[in-house]
């Protein structure tokens, strides 16, 4: 029992298919969230790297170019400067020997390729050749022995302390225009501005103040309108701001996401129409399965119903026989019966013979129907079966109305069609005791026909309406509720069908057999061939 209980359980809990294809679609997106995230996370690792990658590859070589032009610039300012020295010393021995004039300092410069030469007396006198080579006047009070650029004149100049007690100092120049244009080319603003030229590089600056944020050195900022991977890289020199294009990251991310999106929602597609197809598929199943329970439970209450049917006409029908036997011999041999005696014997005989009707309709309700096929004419059965029922169709004033728009044939057991026929007929004229109408309708549909019978006097209810046709119910009085079962059973067994349908206003009910115009079943050897038709196709009346 235990057992039992947890596996109910068990089963209650578990999901349907089409629940759990629907979960696992939902685990494949949550796994496809999962790697674009990783694929997000990874793209913005390659993000930092490369910027930190190229950051580090810059500031090598600004260190590297500053590096190189501070040794070029010592080299050039190294042999300037021992050039201009010599000269000086040159122009200090001569004035030791003979003070020179300017035309001789002028002649001089140009004969040793100088600008032009001062000399500066202790009195403070200027000799200058020419005199106007030097517009901005030196002082001797800077740093000697050493040159000094003018950006704006283009000169280097030299300043030596003579050895001459008359003279304070030689101020001797030099065109530099090349020097001080190499100069400006390898300094740094210059290095920066051209590095910030480079593809895919917005900018490249030193900046004093310290490095943001050390712990991400990298982040994702606007610059000029343009999306920009910054990276802060401290250096000797300074911190070292280089910003990146990051048009293709972003890109990139975005076709990320463009895929993710498409893909997450092809999935949900293929989950939502793959769990609608499971969902289907069971519901058919549980349909067919339902059904095939059904059809089981009916064979088994068949079966069930078939041996207590013979139990009980075995012991029944034999007594019953008896009693009838008894009746009829006590009816012939007992002549001094008065009148309500006999009416008494007779109102036995009758209920015996009800009671062996009912067995005999039990019987035949049970017992398997094989249909012997053969091609059958509806319309001469029904002509066949009308006179039977003209005389009570008369005494009920039910008016008959048949409207046979089919002429030809269908394969069919004749003698179970007559009884089909028989039985719906005898309904209908028993619903209406106090009159009514009944209108008979034979019409051709796709691969078959249509036999409905309508008539008068329809006051079920819904739920008696919904019970026609089950076995045992019935709304007579003295009725075994079998016939329409019996009826549905014959429609079943050629292939057809057989439906109700009621209208409440008009308090009639449309009784419909659709037969099919070949039944499986055993076909008889023997054709016997239908009567046609009457000439006449238009609606038949009768009123009864």
């Amino acid at each position: 029992m235990e057992h039992a209980v947890k596996q109910d359980s068990r089963r209650h809990l578990s999901l349907p298919s089409w629940g759990m294809n629907l979960a696992g679609f939902g685990v494949l997106i949550a796994l496809v969230l999962a790697v674009f995230f990783w694929q997000l996370t990874a793209i913005d690792q390659d993000l930092h790297r490369n910027t930190l990658g190229r950051s580090r590859m810059m500031a090598a070589i600004i260190e590297e170019n500053l590096f190189n032009a501070a040794l070029s610039q010592e080299t050039i300012d190294r042999v300037v400067t021992s050039f201009l020295r010599d000269k000086a010393r040159f122009i200090d021995y001569l004035y030791t020997i003979d003070p020179l004039q300017p035309e001789e300092l002028t002649a001089l410069a140009r004969e040793t390729g100088l600008l032009g030469i001062d000399l500066v007396e202790t009195g403070g006198t200027v000799i200058a050749g020419p005199a106007d080579w030097l517009p901005l006047e030196q002082a001797c009070t800077l740093p000697h022995n050493q040159v000094h650029y003018d950006p704006d004149q283009q000169t280097a100049v030299l300043i030596y302390p003579g050895t001459n007690k008359a003279i304070r100092c030689i101020r001797i120049g030099l065109e530099a225009s090349a020097i001080v244009q190499l100069r400006n080319k390898t300094s740094l603003p210059v290095l920066l501005a051209t590095l910030s030229r480079l593809p895919g590089i917005h900018y490249v600056r030193l900046e004093q103040s310290p490095v943001t944020n050390p712990a991400d050195p990298v982040g994702l900022v606007t610059h000029d309108g343009k999306k920009t991977a910054e990276a802060q890289l401290p250096t000797p020199m300074g911190t070292l701001v280089v910003g990146l294009d990051a048009t293709n990251h972003l890109r990139r991310l975005e076709e990320l996401h463009r895929q993710f999106l498409l893909f997450s929602a092809l999935l949900l597609l293929l989950g939502l129409f793959f769990s609608w197809l499971l969902y289907r598929y069971q519901q058919a199943d549980l349909k067919r399965t339902r059904t095939f329970e059904r059809l089981l439970a009916k064979e088994h209450e068949a079966a069930a119903l078939g041996r207590a049917t013979a139990t009980i006409a075995h012991e029944v029908r034999n007594p019953l026989n008896a009693i009838n036997m008894g009746l009829q011999r006590l009816t012939l041999e007992s002549p001094v019966l008065s009148g309500e005696q006999r009416e008494l014997i007779s109102a036995m005989t009758e209920a015996v013979r009800r009671a062996g009707t009912i067995i005999s309709e039990l019987q035949r309700f049970t017992r398997k129907l094989q249909p012997l096929v053969q091609p059958v004419d509806p319309g001469q059965i029904l002509r066949q079966i009308l006179p039977l029922y003209q005389s009570r169709c008369l005494a009920q004033q039910i008016k008959l109305t048949i409207k046979p728009t089919f002429n030809g044939t269908i394969d069919a057991d004749p003698e179970l069609l007559s009884e089909l026929v028989e039985n719906l007929l005898k309904n209908s004229i028993e619903a209406q005791p106090g009159g009514g109408f009944i209108e008979i309708a034979i019409t051709p549909v796709p691969q078959g026909i249509r036999f409905a019978i309508t008539n008068g006097g329809c006051t079920l209810s819904l739920e008696e309406l919904g019970r026609l046709g089950e076995p045992y119910f019935t709304t007579k009085t003295r009725g075994t509720g079998l016939g329409l079962a019996l009826c549905r059973r014959i429609a079943e067994a050629h292939d057809g069908d057989l439906s109700f349908q009621a209208d409440p206003a008009q308090q009639c009910l449309t009784v419909a057999v659709t037969l099919t115009r070949t039944a499986t079943g055993h076909r008889e050897t023997a054709v016997v061939p239908p009567r046609p038709l009457p000439k006449e196709q238009s609606d038949v009346h009768s009123d009864c």
